[in-house]
């Protein structure tokens, strides 16, 4: 088990089940209107860290134009007996 799959399982514990329990609680104390409110809070929360940690990192811009096209067509030609 590497870093990603503890982080990701920290991510859906606290993101789902915490908010969950959290909204539960304060729901039974009898502020109903502040347990509707967690449950966007806690969700919104869940999904901002996940574009911090995963999405914003990845490099999902333009390649550069002098880079070799690596799905390009081969130089070697086809194979007809296919």
């Amino acid at each position: 088990m590497d870093r990603g799959d503890i982080v990701l399982a920290l991510a859906l514990l606290v993101g789902i089940a915490l908010t969950g329990q959290v909204a539960g609680l304060v729901e039974s104390a009898g502020f109903e209107g502040l347990g509707s409110l967690v449950w966007p809070i806690g969700y919104g929360t869940v999904v901002l860290a996940a574009w911090f940690v995963w999405i914003r990192p990845m490099d999902l811009g333009s390649r550069d134009p002098d880079d070799t096209d690596i799905w390009g067509p081969d130089d070697e030609g086809t194979d007809t007996d296919r």
